[in-house]
């Protein structure tokens, strides 16, 4: 194979990482926009409730996947590039608001940070021994940030939370590549 074939077979593969990165991103925004966790789980619906749901969307993705990623190189790529795609489209969003370009990468970093440090509390939350229980502190933490919640809306956003990385685990490295997932990962029961 020539140097020409070999570049052209390289950039054709990166486009095809890059497609798949995408449509994984798109699909957890997508989910993190679904109506009912705003309606029935009273996720605010400010720009930090927008954030955090989308935060909790990719720590349970992350958290499904780590696992498998240990032994595929390739997944732990495709974890941080689905980050990085997290990260730019929070720049974006913030220039799209108005916010000063001098601020935008403060506001980034302090974004990061936050979801790095919500991306550990679910997981182990989600490691723990009552999964549910551990899901609802933390959510009630990070994503109604300290506001107490009937316990109900707490109990039934941390049941999604725990259904939703269980139909994610039970992926296959396969199914991940293919970068589509099934309709049914982020099914919300009566909706």
């Amino acid at each position: 194979m020539g140097i020409v074939q070999t570049l052209k077979s390289q950039i054709s593969r990166r486009e095809a990482k890059k497609d798949i990165v995408f449509s994984l991103y798109n699909q957890l925004v997508a989910a993190a926009r679904q109506p009912a966790l705003y309606n029935r789980f009273k996720v605010p619906d400010t720009l930090d409730g927008r954030f955090d749901c989308i935060v909790l969307h990719m720590s349970l993705f992350i958290a499904a996947t780590d696992e498998k990623a240990m032994a595929e190189d390739d997944l732990k790529a495709l974890s941080r590039d689905l980050v990085s795609v997290f990260l730019k489209d929070m720049d974006r969003n913030l220039r799209e608001i108005g916010i000063g370009d001098l601020s935008v990468g403060k506001q980034v970093k302090k974004m990061g940070t936050a979801f790095l440090g919500r991306v550990d509390a679910y997981k182990k939350a989600l490691a723990s021994k009552t999964p549910e229980a551990a899901l609802a502190k933390a959510l009630e933490r990070n994503l109604y940030r300290g506001d107490k919640r009937k316990p109900v809306v707490l109990k039934g956003l941390a049941a999604y939370a725990k259904s939703a990385h269980e139909n994610l685990a039970k992926l296959t490295i396969s199914d991940i590549r293919t970068g589509q997932l099934p309709k049914e990962t982020f099914r919300i029961p009566g909706s």
